[in-house]
C-alpha cells in the first residue's frame, strides 16, 4: 500500500494515533526514478511511503481491539440487508456485496480502462519508487515497482491490449506470465524473481456511485469509487472516507442526517481526486506514444499527467528536475531553420539585422515621427505618440517586477493600446501572448497556467471573462484593465498602471533567435498549443509577403477585419504597415457590414484584408452598391477557399477581386499566394518568395508533378516549437519543415487544396474537429445521439451539419436548434457551433453498428449564416 507525503500529512492531522502507529513500519523515500529506453530521470522531492497490506491490516485491527471493537474473521455474509444492525458500512472493496445487492439504489456506473496489468511481488528491495518503461518486440510495457518491506517490493507490470495479446499473456498461467516478465524486465530486476499471489492479468475498473448511502447502508473506499493505482490514492481515499463518516456520525443525532452530511462533505473531495486518477490512467493508456518524447519531456508529462500539477507547483515539488527541464524547454525554442538559406537570400533577409522586433515600430521615429500610425474609432496616434505609449507600457511592466522572458496574456480588442502594449513588452524582453477574445473560461484557465502569467491585460468590456475563481486559482497577481477603470482590488486601470512612466525605453539585449511572442492554436483536437515566435519572424514576413505580394508602401492605409490576435490579422494590422511607415485602421468589436463600409468611407484604406465569409456578407449587404471603394488598390483573402462567385461579386463593387493566399499561425502569415495580376480561382497560390514548399506522399517520398501529397513548408518565420508540447512539436516540426496536414496538388506552379490529411474542417477561417462538436452535443440532456459532418454550401464555403436524434423523438424546431447551437457556443468556442441542424428519428448505421456517415452525406438544401 502506497501513501504520498501529502496523504500522510492529511492522516497526521485527521487521525494522529493511526499516523504514529504506522510511521515506524513504513518504507519511505524522497525521490522517484523513471527508467526509459533513452535514459533515466530522477524526480526529486516526489516522496512516497509504502507498507505491506497484511501489516497495515494488523495495525488497524490492533487499534480497533484497543478501542473495544470486536473483529470477526471467517464469517461469510451473504445478505447484508438481513443483518440486525443500526448501520452497515460497506468497506468491502470493488466487488462490494453491500453495493452489488442494490446497484440501482447506489447509482453505480462502471467501465474499464484499456490497459492490462498484473500485480507481482519481488524479493529485490528497490531504493525508491521507480517506473521502468521498455520497448519489446510486441510493443511497449512498463513496471511500477517500490519496496514495502526491507526485503520485498511490489512489481506491477502493465501494457496495452495489443501488446498483451501479442506476448500471449491471454493464454498463460500466472507462473508463465511471471517467468516471461522476469525476462522482459531482467535489467531492472537484476536477477531477482517475481512472486505470484493471485497475479492474474486484469483491466482496471472505473467505478463511481452517485449515492453513497441507502437506508442503513453506507459505502466507503473502493466500494463507492475506484481510484487508479497510478496516483497511489486508493488507500488514502478509503481512510479519509472512514474518518469523514465517523465525524458525521458524531456530529448528528440521527443516522440518516449523518449519512447525508457524510456524502455532502466527502463526495466532492473524492470526485476531484478520482477525476485526477482517471486522467492519469488515460495517460497510461497511451504511454507508448509518450515514450517517443525525449526523457525530460516524458518526465514532465508524467509529473503533470493527472492535471493537478502545473509548472509552478512542479517547481516547488521537484526543484532540481524542473531547473533542468526549464533549461531544456528554453533550448527547444532555438530557430529550426538555418541562418542563411537560398530562400532567405532570395528575399534579401539577414537574420542578425533583427535582434528585437520592436524596431519595426521604433524605426519610424527617424523617418516619419509625425505621421499617423494608427487611426480608428478608438483614437488616432502618430508614430511619435505610439512609440511614447509603447515605452510607457514597457517601463510599467518592468516596474511591476516582470523579468526577461515572462509571458503576458493579452485579452484585448483592436485599439491603439494593443500595438503600444505589444511593442513595449517585446522591447523590454517580455513575451506577449495574444489570446482570442472569444475564449471560454475553462480554456482561459488553462492559458493562465500554461503561460505562468503574473500579469494579464484585459479589455474593459471583456473583464467578465476572468471570474474571480479562475483568477484565484492561477498565479495572476494583477489584471490591467485597458480602456476602462478597475472594479476590484485584483484589477488596475491602464491609466494608473502607466502613471508616471517615462516615454523612452532602452531595448533589451535580445537576439534575433530569442522568443518574442506567442499565439495559440484553436485547439481542434485537444488542448490549444502555444505557438512560439522569435524576434526576427515579423521582419521575415515583411521581406517575403509584404514586399513581394502586397508591395506595401509608406502611403498605404491598411484595414484588416480579422483581429490582431489572429496571425493573419497581426501581420495585416501591425507588421506590414509599421514596417514601411504606413497607417493601420483598427476597428474594435465585431463590425457589421454597415460599420465596415463606414470605416472604408472614413479612413480610405488602400489595402483591405478579409475572409471569404466576410466578402460574402459585404457583397450581400443592401448598402454594398452605394459605397465608394475606389481607395482600395488591393484586397486580400485568406483562411478559406475563395469561390468564383465571391471573387466576381467583390470585383463588381471594388473594381478588382480579392487576392487569395494561404498561411498559418505556425508560419505567422501567408506563404502561398496568388497575385493581383495572376489570380487562379480555386488555387491557394504559388509559393511566396522566401518559402519552400514540398508535397509528400504517404510513404514520405516527394510527390511527382501533378500527384497529390501532404504539404510541408519551410521559411524563416516558422515557429520552433509548441510550448511544452514535445509530442505535437515532433509531429509538426520536421527538420526545419512544418507539416501542415493539408493535401494539395501542384499544377503549373500553383497549389490546389484537396482536403485534410485528417478529418478537420475549416469553418470561418478556423479549423474545427467535427468529432469534438459531436461529443459536446451528445452531452446535452435532450440529445439521444448525433453525428456532426462537414457540409459544403452552394458558394463552396464549408460549414458543419449536425444530424440529431432527440430523446423525446420527433423533429426539433427553431427554438431547439438555437438552444443546441448556444450550448456548443458556451461549452466550446463560439465559432465551433453547427450552422445546420437536422432532426431524424434514428441515425443510419453500418452492419457493425457504427454511424454510417457516408449515408448522411446527402443533406437537404438549407441556408446558413
Amino acid at each position: 500500500m502506497v501513501f504520498s507525503d501529502q496523504a500522510l500529512d492529511f492522516l497526521a492531522d485527521d487521525d494522529p494515533e493511526i499516523y504514529h502507529l504506522l510511521i515506524p513500519h513504513l518504507e519511505s523515500w524522497k525521490n522517484m526514478r523513471l527508467n526509459l529506453p533513452a535514459g533515466q530521470v530522477t524526480l526529486d522531492g516526489v516522496g512516497f511511503s509504502a507498507i505491506g497490506r497484511l501489516q497495515l491490516l494488523e495495525i488497524l485491527e490492533a487499534r480497533a481491539a484497543d478501542l473495544g471493537v470486536r473483529v470477526e474473521h471467517g464469517r461469510e455474509v451473504s445478505d447484508p440487508k438481513g443483518l440486525d444492525a443500526d448501520l452497515i458500512v460497506g468497506a468491502d472493496g470493488l466487488n462490494s456485496l453491500v453495493r452489488r445487492q442494490d446497484e440501482a439504489a447506489f447509482g453505480t456506473t462502471s467501465e474499464h480502462f484499456t490497459n492490462h496489468f498484473a500485480w507481482f511481488g519481488t524479493d529485490r528491495a528497490f531504493d525508491m519508487l521507480t517506473q521502468t518503461f521498455i520497448e519489446t518486440d510486441c510493443g511497449p510495457m512498463n513496471a511500477h515497482h517500490y519496496r514495502y518491506a526491507a526485503d520485498r517490493s511490489t512489481f506491477i507490470v502493465e501494457c496495452g491490449p495489443d501488446t498483451w495479446r501479442a506476448h500471449g499473456f491471454d493464454s498463460m498461467t500466472e507462473a508463465q506470465s511471471a517467468a516471461l516478465c522476469e525476462v522482459l524486465f531482467e535489467k531492472v530486476l537484476d536477477g531477482a524473481r517475481l512472486i505470484t499471489n493471485r497475479s492474474e492479468w486484469r483491466v482496471f475498473p472505473r467505478l463511481w456511485c452517485d449515492n453513497w448511502a441507502s437506508g442503513n447502508r453506507v459505502l466507503i473506499g473502493d466500494a463507492a469509487h475506484s481510484s487508479h493505482f497510478s496516483i497511489g490514492s486508493g488507500t488514502r481515499l478509503a481512510m479519509e472516507d472512514a474518518i469523514a463518516l465517523v465525524r458525521a456520525l458524531g456530529a448528528h443525532e440521527s443516522i440518516p442526517a449523518a449519512l447525508a452530511a457524510y456524502k455532502s462533505a466527502r463526495q466532492p473531495i473524492a470526485r476531484k481526486i478520482i477525476d485526477a486518477a482517471n486522467t492519469s490512467a488515460r495517460w497510461y493508456d497511451d504511454f507508448g506514444a509518450h515514450m517517443k518524447s525525449p526523457p525530460l519531456d516524458f518526465a514532465y508529462g508524467y509529473l503533470t499527467r493527472s492535471g493537478r500539477m502545473d509548472a509552478v507547483r512542479a517547481r516547488s515539488v521537484a526543484p532540481g528536475f524542473m531547473a533542468e527541464y526549464d533549461a531544456a524547454v528554453l533550448a527547444s525554442t532555438a530557430d529550426p531553420v538555418d541562418e542563411v538559406t537560398e530562400t532567405s537570400k532570395a528575399v534579401g533577409f539577414l537574420r542578425s539585422d533583427h535582434a528585437n522586433c520592436s524596431a519595426i515600430l521604433w524605426d519610424n521615429l527617424e523617418r516619419n515621427p509625425d505621421k499617423l500610425a494608427v487611426v480608428g474609432p478608438a483614437g488616432s496616434l502618430t508614430y511619435a505618440q505610439l512609440v511614447a505609449s509603447a515605452a510607457q507600457w514597457g517601463n510599467a511592466f518592468m516596474r511591476f517586477g516582470l523579468r526577461r522572458g515572462d509571458r503576458i496574456p493579452f485579452f484585448l480588442d483592436d485599439t491603439p493600446a494593443y500595438p503600444a502594449a505589444f511593442f513595449g513588452a517585446v522591447r523590454a524582453g517580455l513575451v506577449p501572448v495574444l489570446l482570442n477574445t472569444q475564449t471560454n473560461a475553462e480554456t482561459l484557465a488553462y492559458f493562465l497556467a500554461d503561460t505562468e502569467a503574473r500579469l494579464v491585460l484585459c479589455e474593459a468590456d471583456l473583464r467578465v471573462a476572468f471570474p474571480d475563481d479562475i483568477v484565484a486559482a492561477s498565479g495572476v497577481e494583477k489584471i490591467v484593465i485597458v480602456n476602462g477603470g478597475a472594479e476590484t482590488s485584483g484589477q488596475i486601470s491602464d491609466e494608473e498602471f502607466l502613471q508616471g512612466m517615462p516615454t523612452d525605453l532602452d531595448c533589451a539585449d535580445t537576439s534575433a533567435g530569442d522568443m518574442a511572442f506567442w499565439m495559440y492554436s484553436s485547439g481542434t483536437t485537444g488542448r490549444p498549443k502555444g505557438i512560439v515566435h522569435l524576434h526576427h519572424d515579423m521582419a521575415y514576413t515583411q521581406h517575403s509577403y509584404g514586399r513581394h505580394v502586397l508591395g506595401v508602401r509608406a502611403d498605404d492605409v491598411c484595414l484588416s477585419i480579422p483581429k490582431i490576435y489572429f496571425a493573419y490579422g497581426f501581420g495585416n494590422s501591425l507588421t506590414f504597415p509599421f514596417s514601411v511607415g504606413g497607417t493601420t485602421v483598427l476597428l474594435p468589436g465585431r463590425p457589421k457590414p454597415a460599420a465596415i463600409f463606414e470605416a472604408i468611407n472614413t479612413w480610405r484604406p488602400t489595402i483591405f484584408f478579409g475572409l471569404p465569409t466576410l466578402y460574402t456578407a459585404l457583397c450581400n449587404a443592401p448598402e454594398a452598391a452605394n459605397n465608394n471603394l475606389s481607395s482600395i488598390r488591393l484586397s486580400i483573402s485568406a483562411a478559406e477557399t475563395l469561390s468564383r462567385d465571391i471573387y466576381d461579386s467583390w470585383k463588381a463593387i471594388a473594381g478588382h477581386g480579392p487576392t487569395e493566399g494561404l498561411g498559418s499561425t505556425e508560419m505567422l502569415h501567408i506563404y502561398l499566394s496568388n497575385t493581383p495580376d495572376d489570380h487562379r480561382i480555386g488555387a491557394a497560390g504559388a509559393p511566396v518568395p522566401g518559402y519552400d514548399i514540398r508535397l509528400e506522399r504517404p510513404d514520405g517520398n516527394e510527390a511527382a508533378p501533378g500527384e497529390e501529397g501532404v504539404m510541408l513548408v519551410r521559411g524563416d518565420s516558422s515557429t520552433p516549437c509548441y510550448w511544452r508540447r514535445p509530442d505535437k512539436t515532433a509531429e509538426t516540426m520536421r527538420g526545419g519543415w512544418i507539416y501542415t496536414g493539408d493535401r494539395f496538388v501542384e499544377r503549373d506552379g500553383y497549389f490546389y487544396f484537396q482536403g485534410r490529411a485528417d478529418d478537420l474542417v475549416k469553418v470561418s477561417g478556423q479549423w474545427v474537429w467535427p468529432l469534438e462538436i459531436e461529443r459536446c452535443l451528445n452531452e446535452h440532456e435532450d440529445v439521444k445521439e448525433c453525428a456532426v459532418i462537414a457540409h459544403q454550401l452552394a458558394d463552396q464555403r464549408m460549414t458543419l451539419r449536425a444530424v440529431v436524434v432527440l430523446r423525446q423523438g420527433g423533429a426539433g424546431d427553431a427554438i431547439k436548434t438555437r438552444e443546441l447551437q448556444d450550448y456548443v457556443r458556451t461549452v466550446l468556442m463560439p465559432f465551433k457551433y453547427p450552422r445546420l441542424v437536422e432532426y431524424v428519428t434514428e441515425l443510419p448505421k453500418t452492419g457493425t453498428g457504427k454511424i454510417d456517415r457516408q449515408a448522411l452525406g446527402a443533406a437537404p438544401d438549407q441556408q446558413t449564416d
